[in-house]
């Protein structure tokens, strides 16, 4: 929970050496970045089988990552080597208020897009979701999530259809050589908020569910550098202190994880929700079915269309 009195905090844990950032795709070293990663690569199957893989999510369009506060000169330059053009930040004004606002970056246009209106990120709105956040089962985080799809759909429309807007299909890049506009989208860690519209459109892209599950626990090992660092800020900021210093430590750990099975569950609460993604753009994004289909177009590659795609694909 939050408090505006001093937290109690519990002593951190014997000093390890810290993981190094990973360097694997998808990810990419960003300097002053955390988490970031790139959307891509991950397989696509037939709607009717999944086993049948038919091509693959487009790389070097979409971006996921943690917010730009300590970016370094070096790593806005990464960024545009990269082609991002946009920096969609989905934290509410309270969040970036209260972190020292929010980075400037030339060659890249910042598009505030708050998953949470104002009056949605009270004191105590933020509290019952740290909860939900860190509880030892599933409900909870689901819950979560659902909140997130729903109090953020019109952000995710708005980022979709500007992708949409400034990047053709695949078959249309007449240079090849030069990347598209891309988007970094990024709310504070990048795991959570970020991690349930990823989830999402790739459910929609008909990603197998178990290659969303992983790339959404990809998260553990992305945050893993800095962990200590975000455990540090929740408990200063009273997080759980109510529970005493040690169990207190632990739900933020827990919140700041990337569970499987919490993916596994919001899936099929979606399909419970929603009847399936298709539902959840259509009745909550706002999305048409000609938009749907310009999606797929847009974020799909075929099979065979780039082998060097499909060969860094069998890496995930």
């Amino acid at each position: 929970m939050l408090s505006t009195k001093p937290a109690k905090v519990a002593p951190p844990p014997t000093t390890t050496p810290r993981p190094s950032p990973p360097s694997f795709f998808p990810f990419h070293i960003v300097p002053g970045l955390t988490n970031f990663r790139d959307i891509g690569g991950w397989p696509i199957s037939s709607a009717i089988d999944e086993s049948n893989i038919i091509g693959y999510v487009r790389k070097a369009i979409l971006y996921r990552g943690s917010d730009t506060n300590r970016i370094t000169a070096e790593g806005v330059i990464r960024l545009r080597e990269l082609g991002i053009r946009t920096d969609c930040d989905l934290r509410s004004k309270q969040q970036i208020e209260n972190t020292g606002g929010y980075r400037e970056m030339d060659g890249i246009e910042r598009v505030w897009t708050p998953v949470f209106k104002e009056e949605e990120y009270t004191h105590e709105a933020a509290r019952q979701r740290y909860e939900l956040y860190a509880g030892d089962g599933t409900e909870g985080i689901v819950t979560a999530f659902v909140e997130i799809l729903t109090s953020g759909a019109p952000i995710f429309c708005k980022i979709l259809r500007r992708l949409m807007s400034t990047i053709g299909p695949p078959s249309s890049e007449s240079l090849p050589n030069i990347p598209a506009p891309g988007i970094f989208m990024h709310c504070t860690t990048g795991n959570n908020r970020t991690g349930v519209f990823i989830s999402l459109l790739l459910l929609l892209l008909h990603v197998p569910h178990a290659s969303i599950c992983k790339e959404y626990a990809l998260s553990e090992q992305g945050l893993a550098p800095t962990r200590h660092i975000n455990i540090e800020r929740l408990m200063k900021k009273g997080a759980f202190e109510e529970y005493g210093p040690e169990e207190g430590r632990r739900k933020c750990e827990r919140m700041v994880g990337a569970r499987e099975e919490s993916m596994w569950a919001l899936i099929e609460e979606v399909q419970r929700t929603w009847g399936g993604p298709e539902g959840y753009f259509r009745e909550l994004v706002g999305l048409s079915e000609q938009e749907i289909g310009t999606l797929r177009d847009v974020m799909t590659v075929m099979v065979g269309a780039e082998k060097e795609g499909a060969n860094e694909e069998a890496q995930l």
